[in-house]
């Protein structure tokens, strides 16, 4: 029994065969893994039989001696061996055009760049960003809870540290931020061997790139008043590209 694949969807490359082809598969699992002969079986109760795979001749466009297609035998309905036909000139399996491929690796190229991107503004801190905008509330003492998300109106310049926290929460990521040493008046900081003062600041991320920044007094722990809070509100530009 002879079955005569003649069309490209059809025709398995080489590279196919190797890999999928294996002794003792039946003809149904051939024919899920290697293509449906285009002409059918001339029995769906392929016993002792064979499938033959041959190129189209208009994919015979190798200018060298290979590949042409495969010969498989069957024996008791199972995969029992299989021969590569060859010829010159031989099969050349499709490919996308060059410009193609330039234009995947292109829009390829920005997904991961977006995805790089929106990760990069997840993790970086927003007290990184609006870095200016904390020392400037530092050096006022700057607090208006009425102005704060609901959640954060009890904080007053005599609540502690350790009390917001504990009404608040845990903050998503303490940061030290450098501040000239002239700000807050003299005011102690966080001392930096290798470059300016700093100042710690406790931050709570909010939905759409919002974020509560707490800004205790030095030494910056959990028994320190608060200083300042700054209110990062929503950046709906962020919102709209990143979540």
């Amino acid at each position: 029994m002879l079955s005569i694949c003649a069309t490209l969807d059809a025709f398995p490359s080489e590279s196919e065969v190797k890999a999928k082809l294996r002794l003792g598969l039946t003809p149904d699992e051939v024919a899920a893994a290697l293509g449906e002969p285009s002409n059918g079986r001339s029995s769906r109760d392929c016993v002792d039989c064979a499938f033959t795979y041959i190129a189209p001749v208009a994919t015979l466009t190798r200018q060298s001696e290979g590949y042409a297609g495969v010969a498989i035998e069957f024996r008791g309905g199972r995969v029992a061996s299989w021969r590569l036909y060859t010829n010159n000139p031989s099969y050349e399996e499709p490919h996308a055009p060059a410009a193609f491929k330039w234009w995947v690796w292109i829009l390829g190229s920005v997904l991961v760049l977006g995805v790089i991107g929106k990760l990069l503004v997840r993790i970086t801190p927003v007290a990184a960003v609006v870095a200016n905008d904390v020392r400037a509330a530092f050096d006022s003492r700057h607090l208006e809870a009425d102005k704060l998300p609901v959640e954060f109106r009890f904080i007053t310049h005599q609540a502690t540290l350790e009390e917001v926290i504990r009404r608040a929460g845990t903050p998503s990521r303490v940061v030290k931020v450098p501040i000239s040493a002239e700000s807050g008046l003299g005011y102690a900081l966080v001392s930096s061997e290798t470059g300016p003062p700093l100042i710690k600041i406790y931050e709570y991320d909010l939905p759409y790139h919002a974020a509560v920044i707490i800004i205790p007094e030095f030494p910056f722990e959990p028994q320190s008043r608060i200083r300042a809070v700054f209110f990062r509100q929503i950046q709906p530009d962020l919102a709209a590209t990143t979540d």
